[in-house]
């Protein structure tokens, strides 16, 4: 793999967060997954003979592809882990359509063969893609032309565009696009410059304009320093935080990875710069178990209610009880599994029993799903194309090497922002999601 190669996929991960945005044990669903995702389990077990690829009398099949053997270090093949939780949940409470629910094909492409690990799966006997946990994207085209459903964790500008591609977070993906998250953090704590660092490649650099965008929009706070012309790999950022120092940075918004990061905060640290720093894609109980001494005050906006709450909703305990059960490990990744698995499960009680590929793919692109609560919620109405006009979050704080959620009331763990007015709210609106 060629050097820019591996520069692009190193920060395409670590950028997301930029950008975008009924109890499972009763296989009931909430009224706001539209169309009607409920169904009795009388309903769920009506066996109609199908002539759907991967579809057998006694299954439906799966399969995946992930980036297991990568530069990085990255666990992506943790989003198998998820899937199959989801499933194993399901099928002892009997399957559906009197099928078990069956995740048969598991690929590596290494980073660098995703066409060709694509290409094979679409020649297996499955009925949907899924998951795809990738780094890049490269077969994109080929499945999107395929017309077979597939289902993954949004990290790729190319799951924009095609009907037939799901994002655990909507398919729409903007890096350049400023969102509120960042600016009402600084607001909330109340810091007044911010400081801004990212890669060179594309992707680091756009994510870098998407933060200053948002302050541009919501100017809580100032723009006070930028160097997006980092060399990734960086470890000597001693310049950069005495710049910082100089220009009094107190918030620091990055697009970098976790080694990044975390070289940075053990220099503002050494040269005794007091910020509090928005972490991209930390969210993690390995992160925290690490480094959590080193970020303490530092902020994590992961998508899903996260797994600390209080007040969990019956969707978040049913995860955390399945990934135990078959023995997974709960992370970012098992849960955009986990959520691909809801989607696509919630997608077929919806088209009902004599469903076909492209009736799964009809039925998703009229639903709000939500996931029984677990996430803000996506409008598959617009969600190939755009951003809602509301942006929610989960916040967690590490706090003593623990991360600590943040503005949750009971019921609603959320906090909710309207993208299209020009001032942002003290405090936000705390809420169960878009839907409800």
């Amino acid at each position: 793999m060629g050097k820019r190669a591996l520069l692009l996929l190193a920060t395409v991960t670590l950028i997301v967060s930029a950008c975008g945005n009924v109890d499972e044990g009763s296989q009931e669903s909430s009224d706001n997954d539209t169309p009607n995702t409920t169904a009795s389990g009388a309903d769920l077990q009506t066996h109609i003979p199908s002539t759907q690829p991967g579809v057998t009398d006694t299954e439906i099949r799966v399969g995946g592809v992930a980036s297991i053997t990568n530069p990085l270090g990255g666990n992506y093949d943790r989003s198998f882990q998820g899937v199959k939780a989801y499933f194993a949940m399901i099928n002892e409470q009997g399957g559906l359509y009197g099928r078990q629910l069956e995740l048969v094909a598991e690929r590596d492409d290494q980073v660098a063969r995703n066409q060709e690990e694509i290409q094979a799966l679409l020649s297996e006997d499955i009925f949907a893609v899924m998951p795809i946990a990738t780094l890049l994207f490269t077969g994109a085209d080929t499945l999107a032309a395929s017309g077979v459903p597939a289902f993954g964790w949004n990290i790729n500008p190319e799951w924009s565009g095609p009907p037939n591609l799901f994002g655990e977070r909507g398919s729409y993906l903007c890096f350049t696009c400023g969102l509120p998250g960042g600016p009402w953090l600084a607001q909330n704590n109340g810091r007044s410059n911010v400081g801004i660092l990212a890669y060179q490649v594309p992707q680091s650099a756009d994510c870098a304009k998407g933060v200053k965008s948002a302050f541009e929009k919501w100017p809580t706070a100032e723009v006070v320093f930028e160097d997006t012309a980092l060399t990734y790999g960086t470890t000597d950022f001693s310049v950069q935080v005495g710049k910082m120092k100089d220009a009094q940075v107190d918030f620091v918004a990055t697009c970098m990875d976790t080694n990044g990061v975390t070289n940075l905060q053990r220099e503002l640290d050494e040269q005794d710069v007091d910020v509090t720093q928005s972490l991209p894609n930390a969210y993690n109980p390995e992160f925290v178990d690490s480094f959590g001494d080193l970020f303490e005050g530092s902020y994590v906006l992961p998508w899903a209610m996260p797994f600390e709450s209080a007040d969990p909703v019956p969707a978040l305990a049913n995860y955390l009880e399945w990934i135990e059960k078959t023995d997974g490990e709960k992370d970012e990744l098992s849960m955009a599994g986990w959520l691909n698995a809801d989607l696509f499960y919630k997608g077929l009680v919806a088209a009902g029993p004599e469903f076909t590929r492209q009736s799964l793919i009809d039925t998703i692109n009229q639903m709000q799903w939500d996931a029984d609560g677990l996430i803000p919620g996506v409008d598959w109405t617009i969600a190939h194309e755009s951003d809602p006009d509301t942006s929610c979050y989960s916040v967690v704080k590490i706090e003593n090497g623990e991360f600590v959620p943040q503005f949750q009331e009971p019921g609603k763990p959320f906090v909710c922002f309207d993208n299209t007015s020009p001032t942002l709210p003290d405090p936000p609106e705390n809420k169960a999601g878009i839907f409800r």
